[in-house]
């Protein structure tokens, strides 16, 4: 398609753009990229946003970056479809670039605080937010709010007396502040309310902020099978590979770590940790993704790629390679992640050198077997792709946007292998982002 867009839908600003394409009823294509690794910090992502932020836009030969400015690109160049978000009326359009700034300059830098106090650092390290820069945001955004409140006392929309980019803009941050205590401050302004249950219940936001079910044919499947979970967990993402290879329908309910929804009622009582993924099939529910590719490789047999082997030595192998993946690569892979995305991606810092190291060596041991393993089998189990192979490449993939690359290069036997199972089909559907 012609249009692209480069982000996540982790991004505020990336969902303000897709926001914008859904409400224009624009076909596009969202180009995934991994924050955690600092994609967006590499050569082809600066080449397309010079800052290094996302997202980036092409639509044929123009290229953009910054959401606002991509919105208002998208909402002049196809005029004629969808919703229109400009006004041609030069007064009211003036007033809706007025409350577009408000939100750019006004609501945003104080929700943006609030959401990293009340979302990241619970979704992060289990904290609460620090409560003296929590209660001095909420201050400011209370003050902003009422002047909000006046304003929808005498005009539906904030522009006028129709949807319009100065509302869309807000729609992702607000949609991130209604899962934290900040509801409350909405909650408190009668007209505001109303607004926010407006403009979050477009088809738009619906299509937006819902995760979909995988379909067929362009037809959205109700399925038996729901998965509770995020994209950005490499255990979800161990489960829905296993379901890409056995060609299996199901739906994925998107489970919002930001605001800590995995630890509220409803996620925990399907797993009792509070952890994702959950897994529901019919009458059985599951957690630990594991043993949930272990059941769904049992039961469903007949369908797609054998991935548990009936020989009883092979499938022992099989076995062998589960628990490496499970108790060797595990373990130092998610210290290494933390050291060199999640430290890069929150603080723009580089990882603890030492800590680096010794988990660097650690991996390095460990692959070495690897490599002796795939130097006399093509595949971890034997002579067929399986779950002892499938484990590893959530993790793997995040390793290898990182300087680990080079400790995979430096074994033939393992770079041929991963190459191998990242060009499955299973790999490209649940790891590409699909055309909307």
């Amino acid at each position: 398609m012609g249009i692209k867009v480069y982000g996540s839908m982790f991004s505020t600003a990336t969902l303000r753009v897709l926001l914008c394409l859904a409400e224009k009823d624009l076909d596009f294509e969202l180009v995934n990229v991994d924050l955690a690794s600092g994609e967006h910090k590499q050569p082809h992502m600066l080449s397309r946003s010079p800052f290094g932020h996302i997202p980036a836009f092409e639509d044929g030969d123009i290229k953009l970056f910054d959401s606002r400015a991509i919105t208002q690109y998208i909402s002049r160049t196809y005029a004629g479809k969808g919703t229109t978000l400009i006004n041609n009326e030069p007064k009211k359009a003036a007033m809706e670039s007025v409350w577009m700034e408000v939100e750019s300059h006004e609501f945003d830098p104080i929700a943006t605080k609030l959401a990293w106090e009340l979302c990241m650092k619970r979704f992060l390290f289990g904290q609460n937010g620090d409560e003296v820069v929590v209660s001095a945001e909420k201050k400011k955004l209370e003050r902003v709010l009422d002047v909000y409140e006046a304003r929808l006392s005498e005009s539906k929309y904030l522009g006028a007396d129709c949807f319009s980019l100065a509302d869309m803009h807000h729609a992702p941050m607000i949609k991130l502040l209604m899962d934290t205590q900040i509801k409350e401050v909405f909650d408190a302004r009668p007209y505001l309310t109303a607004w926010v249950a407006d403009i979050l219940s477009r088809p738009a936001c619906v299509k937006i902020f819902t995760v979909p079910a995988y379909t067929v044919d362009s037809t959205t499947i109700v399925m038996a099978i729901t998965v509770y979970g995020s994209m950005v967990s490499t255990a979800t993402l161990r489960v829905l590979l296993c379901l890409a290879e056995k060609d299996l329908n199901f739906e994925l309910i998107n489970v919002d770590l930001a605001s800590g929804e995995h630890k509220r009622p409803h996620i925990v009582s399907r797993n009792p940790f509070g952890q994702i993924p959950a897994f529901e099939d019919g009458d059985i529910t599951l957690f630990e993704s594991r043993a949930i590719s272990q059941y769904l490789s049992r039961t469903y047999t007949g369908k797609g790629t054998e991935l548990i082997n009936t020989d009883p030595k092979k499938a022992a192998m099989e076995s062998v390679w589960i628990d490496v993946e499970s108790q060797k690569l595990e373990p130092a892979a998610t210290k290494l992640l933390w050291e060199l995305c999640m430290k890069r991606f929150l603080f723009s810092q580089n990882g603890d050198d030492e800590v680096v190291n010794v988990e660097k060596k650690k991996l390095e041991s460990l692959l070495d077997v690897y490599e002796a393993r795939l130097s006399e089998s093509k595949y971890l189990g034997g002579d067929s792709f399986s779950l002892a192979d499938m484990h590893n490449i959530p993790t793997i993939k995040f390793l290898m946007g990182t300087q680990m690359k080079e400790v995979f290069n430096a074994r033939p036997c393992v770079s041929a292998w991963f190459a191998n199972i990242m060009s499955r089909p299973a790999c490209v559907k649940v790891f590409g982002v699909p055309a909307y």
